[in-house]
């Protein structure tokens, strides 16, 4: 019976990486664990809007608590919404290859790029309806639907600081 070595081991060649680019680092989260930004912002997004919710539940009580949850909520629904859109028309390019033809990248260039057109217009309708319906209905109160709307560009500020302090961290 044959003994191999350990793959870490320096007698097995074939599973050592050839040079120390190609060595996975400590530093670099693995695919499980990156986050793209628009979840992240979305995240903290959540995280500012439950906070002034709670906050607005000892100032001004649940009905301006609810208020800034569905503000909070419509915000976080719409961000995500529109990772999906973008996500859909915009792709990172491949690896430029000579063989392509200007065929191929008029083909992978069509992602139902009218069918998310008519998503993205139907998706405004509906923000734009249902904000007017909780409106119209008084079913919220005005300033703390807007203030709950207010983490999205919070979150999106949250999650850049965050990002950036993370980087900081790593460069040490």
């Amino acid at each position: 019976m044959t003994s191999r070595p350990p793959p870490d081991s320096p007698e097995s060649p074939e599973e050592r990486p050839d040079s120390p680019e190609e060595r996975p680092t400590s530093d670099e989260p693995d695919e499980g664990e990156r986050q793209d930004d628009a979840g992240r912002s979305a995240k903290a997004a959540a995280m500012l809007g439950a906070a002034l919710a709670l906050g607005a539940l000892g100032t001004h009580g649940p009905r301006a608590a609810a208020s800034v949850l569905v503000g909070a909520a419509i915000a976080v629904a719409n961000l995500l919404t529109m990772r999906a859109i973008i996500r859909a028309l915009i792709r990172a390019p491949a690896e430029p290859d000579e063989t392509d033809t200007r065929a191929d990248h008029e083909r992978t260039g069509r992602r139902g790029g009218a069918a998310w057109a008519l998503f993205a217009a139907l998706k405004i309708v509906i923000l734009f309806g249902g904000v007017w319906f909780l409106l119209t209905r008084e079913l919220v109160d005005p300033m703390a639907l807007v203030i709950g709307y207010g983490v999205l560009p919070l979150g999106i500020v949250a999650s850049a600081l965050w990002s950036s302090l993370g980087d900081r961290t790593r460069d040490r």
